[in-house]
């Protein structure tokens, strides 16, 4: 892939995936970092690419794998740093915005595979079989755990957390099968890549 190729990539797909990268991580560093290493692999080895997915796909695949062997190689600690990063206010204000901190509260109390799939699958919207090639897993695992993942939300909220009805949005444009959609948060800026290689 050329210089040129690859900025067209980047340009189109930087956003989502640090948005993405963002809601799993709850930190703009750790998810610039991770979007930046991101591209650097993906580009350096597009010769894995192998056709069998998108390309986007595959480069969310890439993000993904990126952003879980950071929160595993952090293990608790990380944990209780997001935990204190999200937790709910208790002063009287706009009602959506109290239910969006929330939410993300209670994400972060999830396993990271489980928070992983539900913001792939209600904040990008994408199908289960697209979310199965990016986890590396079969769409049936995938629907076990989402199914996993909403029950301990709704406990979770039951505990102190504000309910917030997820509403419809556009279809996500990686989604391949047609599925409902919900809708994502907005992304901060996109960041630069430091680095990248030729063909």
């Amino acid at each position: 892939m050329d210089r040129a190729a690859q900025q067209e990539v980047y340009g189109r797909t930087v956003e989502r995936v640090y948005g993405v990268l963002l809601r799993i991580t709850h930190s703009s560093e750790d998810a610039l970092e991770l979007a930046q290493e991101t591209y650097y692999q993906a580009f350096s080895h597009i010769r894995g690419f192998d056709g069998k997915s998108s390309f986007d796909t595959w480069l969310y695949r890439i993000a993904v794998n990126e952003a879980l062997q950071l929160m595993r190689r952090e293990g608790m600690a990380r944990a209780k740093r997001e935990s204190l990063a999200v937790q709910p206010g208790t002063d009287a204000g706009d009602d959506d915005a109290d239910a969006r901190i929330d939410i993300e509260a209670a994400l972060v109390e999830l396993h990271p595979l489980e928070r992983t799939m539900l913001i792939l699958r209600y904040q990008e919207g994408l199908d289960y079989q697209t979310i199965a090639q990016i986890t590396d897993c079969s769409p049936g695992t995938v629907g076990s755990r989402l199914n996993r993942a909403r029950e301990k939300m709704r406990e979770l909220l039951k505990k102190g957390y504000s309910f917030a009805e997820e509403t419809p949005a556009p279809k996500h444009p990686m989604d391949r099968v047609e599925g409902e959609s919900v809708d994502g948060n907005t992304t901060p800026s996109a960041p630069r890549v430091r680095r990248g290689t030729g063909t």
